[in-house]
């Protein structure tokens, strides 16, 4: 059996994995458990995919001699025909709709997570109340449905925070679309200043990672003073919760939601992120189907990265 991580680097030199960084120990644990599976493994790019599941190369990982860890990178130019791909590029243009590449996830849920509007459609009982917002003539009418003080506005299909507009109604009015977004969701906003129990006192963003239909890891993500957004490109500082000290409001919603998609969806990875409002309700504020990988040294990384191995082992039976 093939089976690759995709990335989006040019198919050059031996390091194909430089840019994770800090991650970089992580990821060659997953290539390791998956050389013990038995498995060829590759880091693949999508800029030499030809279509039909076939590369034009990549990188073939190879384990060390016993006792040494870590592993090395062999490039190779031939083409590869591959059993099943992991993709990390992002976005829905990789790959193609009617494309066969065996992929993980599946090229519905990926739309699902990345259509914030098409997710609502989904799971918006579990949402803030949400109104999308086809350009920003659109703006003034949405504002008279939403009852909260303040507003959200963010990209139907944004990542990362950018783009997002959170304040007053009022100020909203006058609020730009970049032109890099031309359509938008506006949500109510939750006012999450009450915090989680035994977990964090005030403003958050509970990250909730599920694989195989059970939750593997979790974290959570609070602003920097002043700032409401609390992704990490943002300035958001991220630490690792237990699952078992998370309130069972929102173990609810994630049994509701995993198993939803578990059923519909191939059995995809994604995450949910949450906010518990100041009447103690729990909300997802979006679904995501590329996850940030644990840091080394966090308790979950085995569970997380074990759990990547069970699912891609399911997906080539």
């Amino acid at each position: 059996m093939k089976v690759g991580i995709c990335f989006s680097k040019e198919l050059v030199g031996d390091t194909p994995l430089s840019h994770v960084v800090i991650k970089l120990p992580v990821y060659i644990r997953l290539l390791e458990l998956m050389i013990d599976k038995g498995w060829e493994t590759y880091i693949l790019t999508r800029k030499v995919y030809k279509g039909g599941g076939v590369f034009g190369g990549g990188w073939k990982f190879t384990d060390l001699p016993a006792g040494r860890q870590g592993g090395k990178f062999v490039i190779t130019k031939d083409d590869l025909l591959m059993d099943l791909v992991y993709d990390r590029t992002g976005g829905i243009a990789f790959p193609e709709e009617g494309d066969s590449l065996p992929v993980v996830n599946e090229r519905r849920f990926k739309v699902l997570a990345w259509d914030k509007w098409a997710a609502y459609q989904v799971i918006g009982e579990y949402m803030p109340k949400t109104f999308l917002v086809e350009n920003e003539g659109e703006i003034a009418s949405v504002l008279a449905k939403i009852k909260t003080d303040k507003i959200v506005l963010k990209p139907f299909n944004g990542l990362k925070g950018l783009g997002v507009f959170i304040g007053p109604k009022e100020e909203a009015i006058g609020f730009k679309f970049p032109e890099k977004f031309p359509r938008y969701i506006a949500q109510e906003f939750v006012d999450t200043r009450s915090g989680i129990p035994n977990i964090t006192p005030g403003l958050h963003d509970l990250r909730v990672a599920i694989v195989n239909g059970k939750p593997v890891w979790c974290h959570v993500r609070v602003p920097e003073q002043g700032s409401f957004l609390a992704n990490a490109a943002q300035g958001g500082n991220l630490s690792e919760v237990n699952y078992d000290k998370v309130p069972d409001s929102i173990k609810h919603v994630v049994r509701e939601v995993s198993a939803m998609f578990l059923r519909d969806y191939d059995n995809p990875i994604y995450s949910l992120d949450f906010g518990i409002d100041k009447n103690g309700t729990p909300l997802i504020f979006e679904i995501n189907d590329q996850l940030g990988f644990p840091k080394w040294e966090m308790e979950a990384r085995d569970s997380f990265l074990t759990g990547l191995i069970s699912n891609f082992e399911k997906k080539l039976i």
